[in-house]
């Protein structure tokens, strides 16, 4: 890796970082109310991670492409929905509740993955963060697929099920989540084996 690269990715690794910590700080100051502030700074902090997608496709970062770009854009799904529902249900409570659980899941995913990357490409790996990196998943993957779900079932929770262009889209979604899902989760067990294992 040139060094042009690595401050690069140093650099995106950083801010990434520094805006899942605004926003959390700031997420939970407020109450665990989705103001116009958390919303930005959630939409900046979960946003940039289309760019990990062209980063594994120009070979910068050793990931594979599918897994990454089902997960990030997954993840940008939700945060679309945020921003969609955020109009109508911000006060229903199975809408409120799924954006706290995700909110959790995600930031304390992030803060350790994005300080961990940004260690590792100076050459220090601590086991206690590799620790975290590899365990936290055990429960917060779940976690956070479970707030996703919150969040897609919003408006059938208020309008209740019907031949809709949404509800189709919720069932394309219930495939898609209970495929990939075990998959992605199978992945990150494999991947926990042989981190923990090396250090």
């Amino acid at each position: 890796m040139n060094t042009s690269v690595k401050f690069y990715l140093a650099a995106y690794n950083f801010i990434a970082f520094v805006f899942w910590a605004l926003y959390l700080a700031f997420y939970f100051t407020s109450g665990f109310q989705m103001n116009s502030i958390n919303l930005f700074l959630l939409n900046m902090a979960q946003g940039m991670a289309v760019l990990e997608i062209l980063h594994v496709i120009i070979k910068w970062v050793k990931s594979p492409v599918v897994s990454t770009s089902v997960q990030v854009f997954s993840r940008i799904l939700i945060l679309v929905l945020i921003n969609v529902f955020i109009q109508n249900y911000s006060t229903l409570f199975v809408f409120t509740k799924g954006v706290k659980i995700v909110s959790i899941a995600w930031g304390v995913t992030e803060l350790v993955r994005y300080s961990l990357y940004f260690l590792s490409l100076f050459g220090k790996q601590p086991a206690a963060l590799l620790w975290m990196r590899y365990s936290f998943f055990i429960v917060l993957y779940p976690l956070g697929v479970t707030g996703e779900w919150f969040i897609l079932v919003t408006p059938t929770v208020t309008n209740g099920i019907a031949f809709t262009a949404y509800n189709i889209f919720l069932a394309a979604s219930v495939f898609s989540y209970g495929y990939y899902f075990p998959i992605l989760y199978k992945y990150m067990w494999a991947q926990r084996k042989s981190k923990i294992n090396n250090f």
